[in-house]
């Protein structure tokens, strides 16, 4: 018996621009053997969790209930494509392992694809190490969640084990205001303009268009800074120049770190990468369904790659220009025109845009959305960590996560793209240029 109310759960979700744009996403997936559009986020503790206790938090949430039971209904030109409620009585699966290597995950949950024609969009994992510690995992399709919305996601499920009230209302998208035809079609064109000359040859990209995954594997690694060299990153990012946040001093030290490797492997071009923006209006708190970012695109050429400073100053005047004409807001309006248009064409507009190099290399930031994230399910957290989708090409995504005042810094990579020996030096070169003087 469910603790809520399934009549509450809407009956259909219209897919928002953002959303079909991950469809492509995970068409792009398959076609490269890169593995599906999936999204994980682990959760590490001291002690050892409870599988009971945890099952039983999953399966009062009606979120993860509406997750497991939903079926995705393809659009038309007339219709825009939408998630139908079956309400076919499914719960989430939570599977649990004993792991022999600690705080490993094991290839067998990476591997695990959730495609659009899954039965459940959510699934989860609970592991038990050699020394009495304990991961929860939990893996989604990236079309559903962004990631503030697994932020909202987890707040919900801390109030669920806090036995709060639950507020449907946050939970998903509002009724989209009709839209202005001519203006979309006007808008259309400039974004266009604009997203295929800021992507134009020559880009210099850490995978190649033509290349083929290893049998859809991706790998991850994962280092940290400890408080005190996470406070010197802060203070590195200010003084380079990035003003509002570390974001762009981020940005600026993973352009050099894959410049430096496309130059070394005799590589030519300027470096070109989309960096989620969130479009929620600020301080919102929803909704949690549905991918509600844009972007801001960067591009930088070998002669703005000197120096952090001068590169920082570079991607500061480009976010400034970006923002000051709207473009974050007019490439969502793009994406939620291109909804009416055939997933197959979708496709193939979406591939010739750079000449099917998606980017240099890609990033994001969860910021400071799991910053203060002290326990989950009513136990301490040791640690966390986000496992991307692993777009392809490029086929290598940075991910900058602060959990407790501590920057961790995680790679998410397809073996095909990088070898071992290449991979120590990006570690390397990421340290050297966080912890720099500046």
């Amino acid at each position: 018996m469910n603790a809520f109310d399934k009549s509450l759960l809407p009956k259909k979700v219209r897919l928002s621009g953002a959303d079909c744009f991950h469809l492509v996403l995970d068409k792009h997936a398959q076609k490269h053997g890169a593995g599906g559009n999936v999204m994980r986020k682990v959760f590490y503790f001291s002690g050892s969790i409870s599988f009971e206790k945890t099952e039983s938090i999953l399966k009062r949430s009606p979120i993860i209930y509406w997750l497991c039971n939903i079926e995705l209904v393809p659009g038309s030109l007339l219709t825009i494509p939408y998630w139908k409620f079956t309400d076919r009585g499914n719960n989430i699966i939570l599977l649990e392992h004993h792991v022999e290597e600690e705080n490993s995950i094991p290839a067998s949950i990476l591997a695990r694809d959730i495609t659009i024609n899954a039965t459940r969009f959510i699934e989860a994992d609970l592991l038990h190490y050699p020394s009495g510690a304990s991961a929860f995992v939990l893996s989604w399709n990236h079309i559903l969640l962004d990631a503030k919305g697994t932020t909202l996601l987890f707040n919900h499920l801390n109030h669920i084990s806090e036995n709060s009230n639950i507020n449907y209302d946050l939970f998903f998208p509002a009724k989209e205001k009709r839209p202005n035809i001519i203006g979309y079609i006007r808008n259309m064109y400039k974004v266009k303009h604009f997203i295929q000359h800021s992507s134009k040859k020559p880009v210099s990209s850490i995978g190649e268009k033509d290349q083929k995954c290893a049998d859809g594997i991706s790998s991850y690694r994962t280092f940290g800074f400890n408080s005190t060299e996470s406070k010197k990153i802060a203070q590195n990012a200010f003084k380079s120049g990035s003003r509002f946040g570390p974001t762009l001093f981020f940005i600026a030290c993973c352009a050099h770190v894959i410049h430096k490797l496309n130059t070394k492997r005799g590589k030519k071009g300027d470096t070109w990468v989309p960096v989620p923006y969130d479009g929620r209006l600020k301080g919102a708190s929803g909704p949690l369904i549905s991918n509600c970012v844009s972007f801001l695109f960067y591009r930088l050429r070998p002669e703005e790659m000197n120096n952090i400073p001068q590169t920082v100053k570079s991607l500061a005047a480009q976010m400034t220009s970006q923002i000051k004409e709207q473009m974050p807001q007019k490439y969502n309006m793009l994406l939620n025109m291109m909804r009416h248009i055939p997933l197959w064409l979708y496709y193939f507009l979406i591939s010739r845009t750079g000449e099917g190099t998606f980017a240099s290399f890609l990033y994001t930031s969860t910021g400071d959305n799991f910053n203060e994230l002290r326990s989950l399910f009513g136990e301490p957290l040791k640690n966390l960590a986000l496992i991307p989708a692993l777009t392809y090409p490029p086929g290598f995504t940075f991910v900058f996560l602060k959990h407790d005042d501590e920057v961790n810094v995680e790679i998410a990579y397809s073996p095909g793209v990088i070898n071992e020996e290449e991979l120590v030096l990006v570690e390397q070169n990421m340290r050297e240029l966080l912890l720099a003087d500046y």
